[in-house]
């Protein structure tokens, strides 16, 4: 497991194949491919959020993707779209944004950044 500490600011790409948990502000997108990605309860994310599970305890701003589930915890604050077979959010968990639970739309997004990935 990587960790991204609570006083790292990043602006660009972060990518990864592990899980990786986030303390610090992101800006950007951040993928974690194959793996669990979680914001921690002090981070702050302005970035598209992707990976194969992805766990939100602190503060995102942007779409968020995940092929396998999307969690919101109690102290999560969520502006931005959800796209994920399985979506769960704990109650107090704050949320604006639209929900895509659509297994299509979820495989064309995943075969698309493949492929452009991939090359």
């Amino acid at each position: 497991m990587t960790h991204i500490g609570p006083s790292i600011r990043i602006s660009g790409d972060v990518l990864c194949d592990e899980d990786l948990t986030i303390h610090g502000h992101v800006t950007g997108r951040v993928i974690s491919r194959a793996a669990t990605l979680v914001i921690a309860h002090e981070a702050v994310i302005d970035a598209e959020v992707r990976g194969t599970r992805v766990v939100v305890l602190g503060r995102v701003k942007g779409p968020i993707s995940a092929t396998q589930r999307i969690e919101l915890g109690p102290a999560a604050t969520v502006t931005g779209s959800l796209s994920a077979e399985q979506i769960v959010m704990i109650e107090g968990a704050q949320f604006n944004g639209r929900i895509d639970m659509g297994h299509r739309t979820i495989a064309a997004k995943v075969a698309s950044y493949r492929a452009a990935h991939t090359a």
